[in-house]
């Protein structure tokens, strides 16, 4: 016999025991509850019992309390003189009627006699004792109330008393003095409802009864408690002890029904006892198959599902489980929308659904996307036939599915790799191409090589044969300038290993045209403004030297001549000393003249200008200095008035002007390590003149820097002559204009110039 028989056979046992271990858990249990409901029922009674005793503690000491109040009263008013012994008489008797459980009212004086008592003025000089006078002592020594320690009275009952001291501007009088019975103060202070059902005692701290109410008939029983009795105080407990009483039907009720359901289900265990046999051996056959079933279906890599007809899953795998990450119990049984459809895609799964119904499943199955118990989505293929049982019923659908979000999102990746990579070479502006190194095919070829090649379509698989890609063999790395026509190209070329594993060329073409033709056009604008700058600068010099030699050569020529006139005729010199003082003033005169002529050479005079648009001037200028500023990483912006205006000028004097300051802001921003350096050329036209603004964004002009700018020599460059600004201010005064520097408010500098408009005069 296998083992698995043999466990099966076992069960009947192990289940037998389990009911006996039941059903004795089961008396215990009963028997529990019993004991709970007699404690429940005990705890009752002792709690019934604590309210009842505390609820008469708190009425004999209100009752005490209200007795010092009404004493209290009285005694204020003895001492003020209002009440005599014979309104005491009266009193007394009167609150001993209403209060039985007084034995006397007494006013005691100062040497412990009986002064005043219910009967009026007392004369026989009755002394209290000691046990009587303990409470009046205590009040004297304290001047307020005090209670005294209970004492045997003559009767053999137990009595205390309370005294109240009798004061008078601070003067003690005496006192009085109320003498209660525990006895009577029981049996009149006690409510029957309480002295009905408990043996109510008044007891001392060596659990000797002094006072007692109680019914004979009852039987005190086992439930007690006391609490303290104060006042009086002095150790006295006020006690209580319920009488005996039943549990009434309620145990017993309960003992018949436990019994009976005992009963009862005895006999339902032998009932069931006789279905156990035949069901094992069906459920024997059932474990097998439903065992094997279950291997095979865990076995499976993909997730199988069973769909009923209405839409709820019947049975998953555990692959299917694996993938969503929810138990089975959680599927099993769900209708749709189930749990682990997405929100957004409800619509979608529903269409799926209907289409198996439908029999329109694709070919290729249904591309779906699920969530995981997690809250994250997952991309399955599914695959779903009928499930049809043996007689031909159809009891649902089976589907098969199987996990492609890793080989979706890999797939999505290459793809946006592969638009990425084209947008970017599609978007050069310079040509990209690769050719077999053998045939020179075109392999591949962005619309930017199309264009500069002009080879019609990139796409087109044409042989395309590029200049000195045959020419460096050897070499992996190489470029080329090529000459076609009006335009240069810049061939950078690199060998490289195509995706077929085959060697090919890969080819960079560049358009450099623009950028010679302007490395021309700087190289000749540079040359001419040296020579301009050199010519200029010399004519400075010698307008100066012109100036500064005049003076002295005027000082020789008059001092030959005074020494000349002063000299007498009749005086006898030296052979050819007159002849020397008269050469000197000769030649500082010619030296004079000399001077004077390249003063008048170099001095302004009224130009010969020509009449241009000064927009044509400065667009060159601009373009002079944009290579300079795209050099150095300085932002050149120009801010043009629109309006049309002539100017009488000489376009290279004044482009040698606009150039000149350009370079000069420039410069000043490389120097000071400006953040986002920028130069703005401002032209406008205001008041009959053309103005022209140069502003950027640097340091400014320091302090004591705009008086110097135009003095000659002066520079804040360690290379410069100082003589730049200089010159261009000499340029627009040649052209009947003004010049000047300001700081700008925003940070900076401004240099500016105006010239007259065609036509106008200066004022």
């Amino acid at each position: 016999m296998s083992p698995s028989h043999s466990r099966i056979r076992r069960i009947p046992h192990r289940l037998w025991l389990g009911a006996s271990l039941a059903l004795l858990a089961l008396l215990l249990a009963l028997c529990s509850l019993s004991y709970l409901v007699y404690r429940d029922w005990r705890d009752e009674q002792q709690d019934n019992l604590i309210q009842e005793v505390l609820w008469l503690e708190q009425s004999l000491r209100m009752h005490l309390e209200a007795h010092q109040e009404w004493g209290e009263a009285l005694a204020r008013d003895i001492a003020a003189g209002k009440v005599d012994s014979r309104r005491f008489a009266q009193l007394a008797a009167f609150y001993l009627r209403e209060n039985p459980e007084l034995v006397t009212l007494e006013r005691i004086g100062m040497d412990r006699q009986v002064e005043w008592d219910p009967h009026g003025l007392r004369r026989d000089q009755r002394q209290l004792g000691l046990p009587e006078y303990d409470a009046m002592w205590r009040a004297g020594r304290l001047l307020r109330n005090s209670y005294g320690a209970p004492y045997q009275g003559q009767d053999g009952k137990y009595r205390f008393d309370l005294a109240i001291p009798i004061v008078h501007d601070g003067r003690l009088l005496g006192g009085l003095r109320l003498s209660y019975q525990l006895d009577a103060l029981l049996y009149h202070q006690v409510p029957w409802w309480i002295a009905s059902k408990n043996y109510i005692s008044i007891i001392d701290l060596g659990g000797k009864t002094l006072a007692q109410k109680f019914d004979a008939a009852e039987q005190p029983g086992n439930i007690s408690h006391q609490t303290s009795f104060d006042p009086p105080g002095y150790g006295l407990y006020l006690r209580a002890v319920s009488y005996r009483s039943g549990l009434g039907l309620t145990l017993p009720v309960l003992t018949v029904v436990i019994a009976l359901l005992l009963l009862t289900l005895l006999y339902a265990v032998w009932r069931i006892r006789r279905h156990m046999r035949e069901r094992l051996l069906a459920e024997q056959r059932l474990a097998k198959e439903v065992s094997l079933r279950q291997a095979i279906e865990d076995s499976m890599k993909s997730g199988l599902v069973a769909i009923g007809l209405g839409g709820e899953i019947v049975r998953v795998n555990r692959a299917f489980c694996d993938m969503l990450g929810f138990a089975p119990e959680e599927l099993v049984g769900s209708h749709p929308p189930h749990p682990f459809w997405p929100a957004d895609q409800h619509g979608v799964l529903a269409d799926a659904m209907d289409a198996v119904r439908d029999n329109r499943q694709p070919e290729q199955g249904f591309e779906l996307t699920l969530m995981r118990k997690r809250g994250d989505t997952l991309v399955v293929r599914l695959f779903a036939t009928p499930l049809v049982e043996e007689d031909g019923g159809q009891r649902g659908w089976i589907a098969s599915m199987f996990d492609i979000t890793e080989r979706q999102r890999q797939r999505k990746e290459m793809d946006a790799a592969h638009s990425r990579f084209l947008t970017v070479l599609n978007g050069l502006a310079a040509g990209v191409c690769v050719v077999d190194e053998d045939s020179a095919q075109l392999l591949y070829a962005n619309p930017g090589f199309a264009e500069l090649w002009q080879v019609g379509d990139a796409d087109a698989p044409c042989c395309v044969l590029l200049p000195g890609l045959k020419a460096g063999e050897g070499e992996d790395i190489g470029q080329e300038f090529i000459v076609t026509g009006e335009r240069c190209l810049l061939i950078r070329r690199r060998r490289i290993e195509w995706v077929n594993g085959e060697a090919a060329w890969l080819a960079i073409l560049s358009d450099v045209t623009a950028d010679r033709r302007r490395e021309e056009r700087e190289q000749a604008q540079q040359e001419r403004f040296q020579n301009t700058a050199r010519l200029i600068a010399m004519g400075e010099m010698a307008s100066t030297l012109a100036h500064e030699l005049n003076q002295p050569l005027t000082a020789i020529h008059t001092y030959a001549a005074g020494v000349s006139r002063r000299l007498p005729e009749e005086l006898a010199l030296p052979a050819g000393v007159r002849d020397a003082i008269q050469a000197i003033a000769e030649q500082s005169r010619r030296a004079a003249q000399i001077v004077s002529s390249i003063r008048a050479f170099v001095k302004k005079h009224e130009p010969q200008l020509e009449r241009v648009d000064p927009a044509r001037v400065v667009q060159r200028a601009l373009g002079l200095a944009e290579p300079l500023a795209a050099k150095n990483a300085v932002g050149l912006q120009l801010a043009a008035d629109r309006s049309p205006c002539r100017v009488d000028m000489d376009p290279v004097l004044i482009e040698q002007v606009l150039l000149n300051l350009m370079k000069n802001a420039i410069e000043a921003l490389v120097e000071a390590g400006t953040a986002r350096p920028g130069v703005e050329l401002h032209t406008c036209v205001e008041n009959g003149k053309w103005r022209v603004e140069v502003v950027d964004n640097g340091p400014g002009l320091a302090a004591g820097m705009q008086d110097n700018l135009f003095t000659p020599f002066y520079s804040t460059k360690p290379e410069g002559m100082g003589i730049g600004l200089n010159i261009c201010r000499s340029i627009v005064e040649f052209h009947r204009g003004e010049f000047g520097a300001v700081s700008s408010q925003e940070g900076g500098c401004v240099f500016w110039f105006s010239l007259p408009l065609a036509g106008m005069e200066e004022s």
